[in-house]
């Protein structure tokens, strides 16, 4: 077996596994993420059952409907302390900031 298949196959292994961990850990059937996502529900079911893995604007928006790191979920890399600071300081001053303000970052961020 060539060295590249053999090493894709471990790294579909592997984001198989973060991926069924996080949907079991939140009790999510493949359909609810599919809403959450908007991505297909059959697509979702071959990226559980290891068939293939989601391209990284699919991952994205996985992550972000499961909570969870984006990086994470396609290497396995945690997060890097400093990421983890900034991102607390932001979740911080979102916290502090008067509702437009609330409102125009939802906007940026294409949050609903």
């Amino acid at each position: 077996m060539c060295y590249s298949v053999l090493r894709e196959m471990i790294y579909m292994n592997d984001f198989q596994y973060r991926l069924l961990k996080v949907i079991s850990e939140r009790n999510i059937s493949a359909a609810d993420l599919s809403r959450a996502t908007g991505i297909d529900k059959g697509a979702i079911s071959n990226y559980i059952n290891g068939a293939y893995i989601p391209k990284q604007d699919k991952a994205y928006k996985l992550a972000r409907a499961l909570g969870v790191d984006p990086g994470w979920l396609m290497t396995g890399d945690e997060p890097s302390e400093k990421r983890l600071t900034e991102e607390a300081l932001l979740i911080e001053a979102y916290r502090r900031a008067d509702d437009g303000t609330r409102s125009a970052v939802r906007k940026l961020l294409d949050i609903k």
